[in-house]
């Protein structure tokens, strides 16, 4: 018989004084990795297998299936049953018999299971960790030695749906604008492609000089008439591009840097992030973890130019820097955000001062959202009629011109 296969997983821990670490270990599956880690004194968060060179992990049968589980009902309903007095593994039992999805009552069930020969929750729910976010994995575990869970999984649940909210009204204000830009492509398109080649025909007879603009508009709209089919891949292709971009930048939770260059989009973006990130640590510190671990786990959170300027400041934090000043260095505390920070540094309240932060930038993206709305619809439905017009006014001049050479 051959040798088992040796994988590579990376593993986020955290050691016995407090502090993060990343390592990667050699295995033949995550649960001796978590194992090895484990037996090294440290308690992991997150274990996942590297992809090698070109080939990536294989999702076979042996593979975690896809779960789709809603991870803030899950905080809450699981919150409150700890609340009403029933222990940890009964609560998860509860959950995983009233789920309808057979995935997710399996993935439960395998939580129960790991709990009962006795692992952490936090190390329980780190092996499924496509499923169960980062942030709350670090929750957990820190309330496992506050004994606060209950709490801690309402604080996530709350935050979490906060943050969705905000998310929400984004993508609903996105919503019309673009139903406004698909419906003005589709007449545009149909101008061109139709009712321009059959003008074409009754102007083109009319032998008359016929104005430069319009004869190039005839040109394209005869081009479209006359190869439908390049004309249907070239819109399938955009189509596909628009919704292969949008989905890449799900995916890395859009922090790409080329949104922040958009002259309207951009702002509104990283102030959002920026909420995200003063809402999401201060939860984390109002569970048990300290301030500088919370900054460093939030950011993620952040555009990638942020959270390089983050790291500068968590080091002038580490050396014994304020909060406040080290946050406003690197361009990430307004003077607002300053001063509520200068007091949580007296008063000791970092938690609460940092969660009003993050209610305070809310409310502002929330009225700039407000405000860049009415402003770019009317922009927006100024333009495609502008374009619109152009068109009719193309295909007519060359008729107007042969009336007047009638009378």
């Amino acid at each position: 018989m051959g040798h088992p296969r040796t994988l590579e997983f990376d593993i986020v821990a955290t050691a016995q004084a407090g502090g993060m670490r990343t390592l990667r270990i050699a295995a033949a599956d995550a649960a001796l990795a978590t194992r090895l880690a484990e037996r090294a004194g440290l308690r992991v968060l997150s274990c996942k297998q590297r992809a090698n060179g070109f080939f990536p992990a294989r999702r076979g049968k042996s593979a975690l299936s896809p779960v789709r589980l809603d991870v803030a009902l899950f905080a809450h309903e699981l919150g409150s049953l700890l609340e009403a007095g029933l222990g940890i593994i009964d609560g998860i039992e509860t959950l995983a018999e009233k789920e309808r999805s057979a995935e997710t009552s399996r993935l439960l069930e395998r939580l129960v299971q790991s709990l009962k020969e006795g692992r952490n929750f936090s190390a329980a729910m780190s092996d499924r960790s496509d499923v169960f976010p980062q942030l709350l994995i670090a929750t957990i575990a820190a309330s496992e030695q506050t004994g606060d869970m209950a709490n801690a999984l309402r604080r996530y649940s709350s935050n979490f749906e906060t943050l969705r909210g905000i998310r929400s009204k984004a993508v609903g204000a996105a919503v019309y604008p673009m139903m406004l830009l698909g419906v003005g492509f589709v007449v545009v398109l149909f101008l061109l492609g139709v009712v321009v080649p059959k003008f074409s025909t009754l102007i083109e007879s009319s032998r008359g000089e016929i104005p430069f603009a319009s004869l190039i508009l005839i040109h394209i709209g005869k081009a479209i008439n006359a190869h439908p089919q390049v004309m249907a891949a070239i819109v399938i292709a955009l189509v596909s591009t628009l919704v292969w971009s949008i989905r890449r930048a799900s995916r890395a939770h859009w922090n790409l840097p080329i949104l922040e260059r958009l002259p309207l989009i951009g702002g509104l973006i990283r102030m959002f992030r920026h909420a995200q990130f003063y809402r999401t640590s201060g939860m984390l510190i109002e569970g048990g973890i300290s301030a500088v671990r919370a900054f460093e786990m939030c950011g993620s959170l952040l555009s990638p130019g942020d959270k390089q300027q983050l790291s500068r400041a968590v080091s002038a934090i580490r050396e014994g820097s304020a909060i406040g000043p080290a946050l406003q260095g690197v361009g990430l505390a307004d003077p607002v955000a300053l001063r509520m920070l200068t007091v949580a540094q007296r008063t000791g309240q970092l938690a609460e001062i940092l969660a009003r932060i993050a209610t305070f930038q809310e409310n502002s993206l929330g009225r700039a959202i407000e405000v860049a709305t009415r402003l770019f619809e009317p922009v927006l439905m100024l333009f495609i009629g502008l374009v619109i017009g152009a068109i009719v006014v193309l295909m007519y001049l060359p008729i107007f011109d042969l009336a007047s050479s009638l009378q």
